[in-house]
């Protein structure tokens, strides 16, 4: 099982917004030092309390100081992009980080943020994923041909030609981000890797998800297996009590969401909070409800809890770790967690 890094919220809230985006590339250079596989970037569009909108910039910056860590969008906002201006801007950067890029897509079509860039409120679930799909079979055919004729439901173009092309042969690995119960198997439907997450879906439906994922793979054929991973809210101290005093600042009493959109933010369409697994989203929650989900702990209970995991979803490629979520952490306690995992925690799963 490898292990991978995810930035939802860039830096520390309390520095400036230039600060936090320069923060997070050195938590990255950090992460490449001590270990971890991949970085995994956020884009968030009009969340003011999680200034990044432009993960590709922020990777083809880090990628700069850095050599073998991988890189990956997670998750790309679909409805935010034409498919075109993104498959030149995923190979710009996939050249830029010398072939280390890996993109997951997400986002609904008629979701709140896809409004702003002039998308119906009345697009069905069913129309989205069509839109989804043929974007997808977008991005693949521009990275593979010179000039691009594409006939689609959505998207019609005529010899254009679509430059550059991407640093690896096949275009970055496509993945899809999971949190409702459908989008595992529709993931593996595409050919697509798939990244759930233990705020959405509890472990026993992630368990049951990863058998579905994988058993559509090997009664077709017709299709390459794609990894299965998993993002984790996570936190390391020397106790269990220390990790929790830590990252109960990311769980305060007015974060919670109840039966309507949070009244404590200006984000566009950044209420989501029924998920159809029944969790009701990792926004209902409060600090206990938390500690349930998300691994908070000493190195010896994160070993125990990954352990678990591991065990419950044999399938798993990559566990990715977010060390800050909501980002009221400082980065030195971000790095100090991230050194002390690698040092007690990651041995034991090399």
């Amino acid at each position: 099982m490898k292990f991978g890094l995810f930035w939802q919220v860039p830096g520390h809230e309390k520095s400036d917004v230039q600060e936090r985006h320069w923060e997070t590339v050195e938590e990255i250079i950090l992460g490449e030092k001590l270990g971890f596989y991949e970085a995994w970037l956020a884009e968030s569009p009009f969340y003011p309390t999680r200034p990044m909108s432009q993960p590709l910039f922020v990777i083809s910056a880090a990628a700069q100081y850095t050599s073998k860590i991988r890189f990956g969008t997670l998750a790309t906002q679909v409805p935010m992009h034409h498919p075109i201006e993104y498959a030149t801007s995923a190979a710009t950067c996939d050249i830029m980080t010398k072939g280390r890029l890996d993109l997951c897509l997400g986002g609904r079509y008629g979701g709140g943020s896809s409004h702003v860039m002039g998308v119906s409120d009345q697009i069905s679930s069913d129309q989205s994923r069509r839109m989804v799909r043929e974007f997808t079979n977008i991005l693949r055919r521009a990275w593979k041909t010179d000039r691009l004729d594409f006939n689609g439901e959505f998207w019609k173009f005529q010899d254009v030609p679509v430059l550059p092309k991407p640093a690896q042969s096949e275009g970055p690995s496509l993945l899809m981000a999971a949190n409702s119960d459908g989008s595992f198997a529709f993931a593996a439907q595409q050919n697509m890797g798939v990244i759930g997450t233990t705020l959405s879906q509890p472990l026993a439906n992630i368990e049951k998800h990863s058998n579905t994922f994988s058993n559509i793979y090997s009664n077709n054929n017709s299709l390459d297996p794609q990894p299965f991973h998993l993002a984790i809210s996570f936190f390391v101290a020397e106790t269990k009590e220390k990790a929790h005093q830590i990252m109960s600042r990311n769980w305060l009493k007015s974060d919670v969401i109840s039966d309507g959109p949070p009244v404590h933010t200006t984000a566009i369409g950044g209420g989501r909070h029924d998920f159809s697994s029944g969790e009701g989203g990792w926004g209902t929650w409060d600090f206990e409800s938390a500690t349930k989900h998300c691994i908070y702990d000493s190195p010896e209970g994160c070993v125990e809890r990954l352990r678990e995991i591991q065990k419950r979803v044999p399938v798993l490629d990559q566990c990715i770790l977010e060390f800050n979520r909501r980002g009221r952490l400082t980065t030195r306690e971000v790095q100090d967690s991230m050194k002390l995992f690698a040092d007690r925690v990651l041995p034991v799963f090399n």
